[in-house]
């Protein structure tokens, strides 16, 4: 089928257009069990003939995946470079030779950052496409699935499809902070793989509707998933198949942890309490702990994996992005480096003993850069130590408050710290600054707390919603 070229509307009009993809691109080749990432695309099979059985279904989800483990994605852009060049951590950004000197610089008119921009929208929806693909076809095949994979796989991708337009969402909208709030016209959801119009919705529909989706999520994984309140009938070191790997996919607690993320954004009256209850039943699962010293060596374990509740496995990432980025380039394009003033201002000299500095980060010459790559081969994209934050922000009372925030204090390495109601945002903006260096996090916890100054250098902002809000696309031709 002929893929039509179309293009959005202005952010005041009523419609946006969204196309989907015509074909899923799925082949895979698994060099072990582990590697569910490792995929070789050679041929192009239409959606209804792909999606006949189970296994089509499952390499439907892998390529879900393998689209967002892609460094224009968040194998890169959304975590370790453009979103962390937002957040302001790179001082060498900010050299006019520098690749991302108009991003570090919130320049979103520049044609090159234009085009950076509306590759990621484009980029983020058509993975969406691709998770309806699944969501709309699966009803109709429930009968080819043994018991449990239906809900399994469904739950997987309905999860997956409300967090990708959950960060569309904090990317290109304001958030309920703003002016306008919850009524502000934000971005389309689209639910259907199909060429259509889609209304674009007030943020708070949006937000509606991934909760939506990450309720009925959670209702499908609670009960079959190794990685959700029965967790306790498995064996979680000998689960085969469809249920292996669990620990880092879109599982039952992923969905949990996103919707406590999703909640706190939101912050209505009653999103807090929920935020909480669901921040805790996650922690409370046991199955994330946080790290200890003795978990600390070179290896994987420097990116604190165990920790991961949703992460993408990126067996080149060192090649492909620690070697390009973050290895000092006398030209300057492309490296991205931490100098020592900002450092000080992320990790205060008195807090040396940290972990996060001590292993996420590497020096290369004045500069420091992000390390946490290095060995590891996972990108966190929900972690529990995130969980920790979101509880002790959203508990019921200060003393619950200080349980959490020093309980993560304690597992890297540092000094109990006392949290008052009045310095509780400060504290935890703080927090996520040193927690999610190289994630891509802070520009979004400093747009939902609507701060009017850049983030980690806190100077002024005479504008903070045209830094905060992403400009839409002014066209979209989504698909060549």
């Amino acid at each position: 089928m002929k893929k039509p070229n179309l293009h959005s509307k202005p952010r005041n009009m009523k419609k946006i257009i969204i196309t989907c993809l015509s074909a899923l691109l799925i082949t895979l080749t698994f060099s072990s069990c582990e590697n569910w990432f490792d995929i070789s695309p050679k041929s192009e099979l239409k959606a209804d003939d792909l999606l006949n059985n189970e296994q089509g279904f499952r390499d439907a989800l892998i390529g879900c995946y393998a689209s967002m483990r892609d460094g224009k994605l968040y194998g890169a852009q959304l975590t370790m470079t453009y979103m962390d060049c937002l957040g302001q951590y790179y001082s060498t950004a900010k050299t006019t030779q520098n690749s991302f000197y108009y991003a570090a610089n919130y320049n979103y008119t520049k044609t090159e950052e234009e085009q950076r921009k509306d590759q990621i929208w484009k980029n983020l929806y058509n993975v969406v496409s691709n998770a309806n693909g699944i969501v709309n076809r699966i009803d109709g095949k429930k009968g080819v699935f043994p018991t449990g994979v239906y809900e399994l796989l469904k739950g997987e991708a309905l999860g997956l499809r409300a967090y990708l337009h959950f960060d569309i969402l904090r990317l290109f909208a304001p958030a309920p902070s703003m002016a306008d709030g919850l009524q502000a016209k934000a971005i389309p959801y689209v639910d259907q793989f199909t060429n259509t119009l889609f209304e674009q919705l007030t943020v708070g529909q949006v937000l509606d509707r991934v909760v939506a989706d990450l309720t009925e999520a959670r209702e499908l994984l609670a009960g079959v998933d190794p990685y959700g309140p029965k967790h306790a009938n498995f064996d979680l070191k000998a689960l085969e198949g469809v249920w292996k790997g669990r620990e880092y996919r879109m599982n039952y607690y992923a969905t949990t942890a996103l919707l406590a993320r999703v909640l706190l954004y939101r912050g209505l009256p009653e999103d807090k309490t929920k935020a909480y209850q669901y921040a805790k039943e996650v922690i409370d699962s046991n199955l994330f702990p946080l790290i200890t010293s003795s978990d600390l060596k070179s290896s994987d374990d420097n990116g604190f994996t165990k920790e991961n509740i949703f992460s993408l496995e990126y067996p080149g990432i060192k090649d492909d992005m620690v070697n390009k980025y973050f290895v000092v380039d006398e030209r300057g394009y492309e490296f991205l480096g931490i100098n020592n003033s900002t450092l000080k201002r992320i990790f205060p000299p008195t807090l040396d003993m940290d972990y996060r500095r001590q292993w996420w980060l590497g020096a290369a010459g004045p500069y420091f850069t992000i390390a946490k790559y290095n060995a590891s081969k996972r990108v966190p994209l929900i972690k529990v130590s995130e969980l920790y934050l979101i509880a002790a922000e959203t508990a019921p009372n200060l003393s619950l408050t200080n349980e959490y925030f020093n309980t993560l204090q304690y597992h890297r390495g540092l000094p109990k710290e006392e949290i008052t109601a009045e310095n509780l945002q400060k504290t935890i903006l703080a927090e996520y600054a040193k927690e999610f260096i190289g994630e891509g996090q802070l520009f979004y916890a400093y747009k939902r707390l609507n701060n009017k100054v850049k983030p980690i250098l806190k100077s002024a902002l005479s504008d903070p919603e045209s830094v905060y809000v992403l400009p839409l696309p002014k066209e979209n031709t989504f698909f060549k």
